[in-house]
Order: C-alpha cells, then sequence, then structure tokens
C-alpha cells in the first residue's frame, strides 16, 4: 500500500476500490488520480483513473489495464493497455 500513488482523500480512496472491485480480481492498481474529465454517465466532475499491472504478466513494472470509475454515480470502464509484451 505504501507504493499505491493517488490525489483522493481516504474515503475516495475506499469508493474507488469498491467501485472497481468487480474488474480487478486479478488486477494490482498501482495508481489512481481524480480529474476533472466529466462522467459520460451522469455528467459530474469526479471521474477517477487508475493504472493497473495483471497479476498474470511476466513484470510488475508495466501497466497493463486502464481502469476509469466515477465516484459519484458508480459508473466504470476497463481498457487493457498495449504492451511490448503483446507486440
Amino acid at each position: 500500500m505504501e507504493n499505491f500513488r493517488h490525489n483522493l482523500t481516504p474515503v475516495e480512496v475506499k469508493t474507488f476500490l469498491k467501485t472497481v472491485a468487480p474488474f480487478t480480481e486479478n488486477l494490482l492498481i498501482l495508481h489512481c488520480h481524480k480529474t476533472a474529465s466529466h462522467c459520460p454517465r451522469c455528467g459530474q466532475p469526479k471521474l477517477c483513473h487508475g493504472g493497473a499491472v495483471s497479476l498474470f504478466a511476466s513484470t510488475m513494472d508495466k501497466v497493463t489495464h486502464e481502469v476509469t470509475a466515477c465516484l459519484q454515480c458508480g459508473y466504470k470502464n476497463i481498457a487493457t493497455c498495449q504492451t511490448c509484451e503483446k507486440l
């Protein structure tokens, strides 16, 4: 937990982790940052972007997934990042 980087309050971190829990069963979240971008569902500017690495990856230093979540309405999305291993 000491290497987890974020710009959220402790309550927002807990909300983010609860929101993305169904997507992150086999992922280790490395960082999470609240941005000024608006949620596609509710329009509130409480959208968080996080980087995660798959527990099945050969190295733990490359972000393999990007997780997006809204702290207001519970919107969540996950995208797979292209890494050198996949090319």
